[in-house]
């Protein structure tokens, strides 16, 4: 088959006195194929012998556009129920028309929605890899975005538990002043734990629903596989992770100081790709729309554990342990963790205070708590209840004619 511009290349360069074999030679030809090209006034169209006016797939094109809503637009299935039909073509054709006719069917405008101000706010979770005490660490990044201005804040965690999702809801309100009427999240367990497709029946989470109604906001989930009901988070997502992206910081809290100074030096205010104004000036429409939240203390979640003390002292919480004083193995404690420190108590008192450990599986100790353990002393042996008999240490001479007589006879 030659297409349009092979028969322009071929007229190109015999015009300027290339013969026909160096034409054929170069671009891998006949040189009969050359000659018929050169007699030709115009490219002329494909022609497949024994087909007129249309292709192998010609004949069954009305069939296959009635069947592809049945089939899902699947051109496999297509190619699979044409076969015993008579169709003898390849996979590929059927592929090629059928492309264009799903695209199209599953074509679906969209239109924005925007919200006015202070109505509602948008939240979601990112994930980034980034450079911590120079350690490669997946950092967890909360980010709401106000729904009118696009004012958005950020907080990188080291997970997207409860008790953390929570605890950036109550920064969030702190950074903006107040909240919205309305939050809209994606379907994670920290929000939902069951939900139908059509979204009429929700099983809300119960500590998440209590927050909610403590502060005074309606939760609202996006129907799955919607990701762009809620396009200013993950917009706003993209956008931190761009900030981060090639980074190296100390620690999580010197990210976070970056983070919040890039955010009010930069990000409130760029000029924004959607409204064309500073997300800090328009905000300054819809603050006094925001509930306070400042008329009452924050949510707290404490984190407690029900652990019994192991023989070497220490009680597992989180993936991590700690030891507690030697006079408590085997007895039970209540591990209790807050945001910096992990608190245990036995019977209601606190015994033991530690540092909450960063990261995973490791081991808070306090040499005290093994102090005064009783090491048994090893047994005098001298003083055993049965003691060996005396050994006679001196040893008798006999004549050989003693021993001779016992074989014989024995000894008399």
């Amino acid at each position: 088959m030659v297409n349009g511009n092979l028969w322009h290349e071929i007229h190109s360069r015999f015009k300027l006195k290339e013969t026909k074999k160096s034409i054929a030679r170069s671009l891998g030809l006949d040189v009969r194929t050359v000659r018929r090209i050169l007699r030709q006034r115009a490219p002329a169209p494909y022609h497949r012998e024994g087909l007129e006016g249309g292709t192998l797939l010609t004949p069954y094109e009305e069939h296959i556009r009635q069947r592809l809503p049945a089939v899902g637009w699947c051109a496999q299935s297509i190619f699979e129920e044409i076969g015993p039909m008579g169709y003898t073509g390849g996979y590929a054709t059927v592929r090629r028309f059928v492309q264009p006719l799903r695209e199209e069917a599953t074509r679906e405008a969209t239109v924005r929605f925007e919200t006015p101000p202070g109505r509602q706010g948008q939240v979601d979770w990112g994930q980034c890899w980034s450079t911590i005490a120079g350690r490669s660490v997946r950092v967890h990044l909360f980010v709401m975005t106000l729904g009118y201005s696009r004012r958005l804040f950020a907080r990188g965690t080291q997970d997207e538990k409860l008790p953390t999702f929570i605890g950036c809801h109550e920064e969030a309100f702190d950074h903006f002043g107040g909240m919205t009427h309305e939050y809209l999240y994606d379907n994670p367990k920290t929000v939902v734990l069951s939900r139908d497709f059509e979204g009429s029946r929700i099983q809300w989470n119960p500590v998440f629903w209590d927050f909610s109604s403590y502060r005074g906001f309606q939760p609202r989930v996006c129907r799955p596989y919607r990701a762009q009901t809620k396009g200013k988070v993950e917009s706003g997502v993209k956008y931190v992770k761009r900030f981060l992206r090639g980074k190296a910081f100390d620690s999580l809290e010197q990210l976070n100081e970056a983070l919040m100074s890039w955010i009010a030096t930069v990000a409130d205010e760029r000029i924004h790709g959607t409204t064309h104004r500073k997300p800090s000036e328009m905000f300054l429409e819809e603050k006094d729309l925001l509930h306070d939240h400042r008329g009452r203390p924050p949510y707290v979640i404490q984190d407690r554990a029900l652990r019994h003390v192991a023989k070497d002292c220490l009680v597992s919480f989180e993936t991590n342990r700690y030891s507690v004083p030697f006079r408590f193995v085997g007895q039970p404690v209540e591990v209790q963790g807050e945001a910096n420190r992990v608190l245990i108590y036995h019977d209601g008192k606190l015994i033991v205070t530690h540092p909450r450990c960063e990261g995973r599986h490791r081991c808070q100790t306090d040499r005290a708590h093994y102090t005064g353990i009783y090491h048994r002393e090893r047994p005098d042996m001298t003083a055993l209840r049965f003691p060996l008999p005396p050994v006679d240490t001196e040893v008798q001479v006999r004549d050989l004619a003693f021993y001779e007589g016992l074989v014989e006879g024995g000894a008399r």
